[in-house]
């Protein structure tokens, strides 16, 4: 499994997580890499790029526009940067100077959606100069929570779409947008790792912002769908302000393109089937002290894991002991943990590259009770 990082000296990976940030996402086609190499062997007017990537983004999800950003997260600061300034260039390069005077800032967020997915949501609306109102409770929200805290000086409504958030009674991404809709209110939806790229868009939402590099597996990159070609212009003036710290270069760009125009076009291939997760599940049941099954994504998306669960009795190990051990040693392997404390741990498919790689998990997992049996652990 020798690669580029190996040979530098850095622990090879295998990635059972999901497209996390923290083990770099995702890997990316041949055909994305191509356009990469060729984007960045020749010079470009990048504001006319910046434009064309816009629109054709666009064109394949069905909005009037785009903007192009670094990331999702990206894409939260600098859409709310561009419904305080506008077309106001004053506005765009003094944006801090401004905004001690400027009422009109405040964002509307649920507190159930105020988390942290690797860097806090309200890091990235406040980078843009935005003012969060937290709405409802951490267990639950209603309408009302959101229009109750309207006023003159409310500039958007968010609603994050992740696995990160609370789901349980929450109202639905669909039913803020409709309310925003009601209000003239600007709705943003941060749905960075989701796979359809004009659900939202279709649901009446402003903004939509999505990672290039999660479910679209592209470089790292982000684009905005916007409901207008006017909000994207306003989007894009941005890099000659706070934007400019998050630029993306030509060959991102371009390879940002290259992906969308190959997920919209093709049926995803995974290296990883169905079958070969049932079977690793099976296995996996027959070591002393685990339970394996076939679960659904916790956030509802058509996406199966295999979720594992320890019994420290019979095993040696409870589950948060199993994720330390299993990153250690010449692989690290990366397990989905956000259960650990509660006894399990699942195996997202997804971002593996091969059959032997789970392979690799399963005899890990085994030698542990193996090492915890010789030993007298247990």
């Amino acid at each position: 499994m020798e690669n580029i990082y190996s040979r530098n000296g850095l622990k090879t990976v295998i990635n059972a997580s999901g497209r996390m940030t923290k083990l770099g996402v995702s890997t990316i086609s041949a055909n994305v890499g191509e356009a990469l190499l060729e984007a960045a062997g020749y010079y470009v007017v990048m504001d006319d790029l910046m434009d064309f990537a816009g629109k054709k983004i666009g064109s394949m999800i069905g909005t009037e526009d785009a903007c192009v950003t670094s990331s999702a997260s990206a894409g939260m600061a600098l859409v709310t940067a561009s419904l305080i300034c506008g077309n106001n260039m004053q506005k765009v390069q003094h944006l801090f100077d401004i905004l001690p005077t400027t009422a009109k800032r405040e964002v509307i967020l649920l507190k159930g959606h105020n988390v942290d997915f690797g860097a806090p949501v309200a890091e990235m609306i406040q980078l843009g100069g935005g003012e969060i109102v937290e709405v409802g409770y951490s267990n639950g929200s209603h309408l009302d929570d959101i229009l109750n805290a309207v006023n003159e000086n409310t500039l958007a409504i968010f609603f994050i779409k992740s696995h990160h958030c609370v789901q349980k009674d929450m109202v639905s991404v669909k039913e803020v947008i409709e309310l925003a809709n009601r209000l003239s209110i600007p709705c943003v939806v941060d749905a960075a790792a989701e796979e359809d790229l004009s659900l939202y868009t279709n649901m009446g939402a402003d903004f939509v912002c999505y990672s290039g590099t999660k479910a679209i597996e592209g470089p790292t990159s982000g684009f905005v769908a916007c409901k207008t070609e006017e909000l994207a212009d306003h989007m894009r003036l941005q890099y000659k302000g706070i934007g400019r710290a998050m630029k993306v270069g030509k060959e991102g760009i371009m390879g940002l393109v290259a992906a969308i125009e190959e997920y919209i076009g093709g049926e995803p291939i995974s290296a990883v089937t169905k079958q070969d997760m049932e079977e690793f599940a099976e296995k996996i049941n027959e070591i002393r002290g685990c339970k394996a099954s076939i679960v659904k994504d916790e956030a509802g998306r058509e996406i199966y894991r295999v979720k594992i669960s320890f019994d420290e009795l019979q095993y040696g190990l409870d589950a948060k002991a199993v994720v330390i051990q299993l990153r250690e040693g010449n692989t690290a392997i990366y397990t989905r943990d956000y259960q650990a404390n509660t006894g399990s741990v699942a195996i997202d498919p997804r971002p593996l590259n091969s059959r032997e790689e789970l392979d690799i998990i399963y005899e890990r997992i085994e030698g542990l009770a193996k090492e915890r049996k010789k030993y007298g652990a247990y």
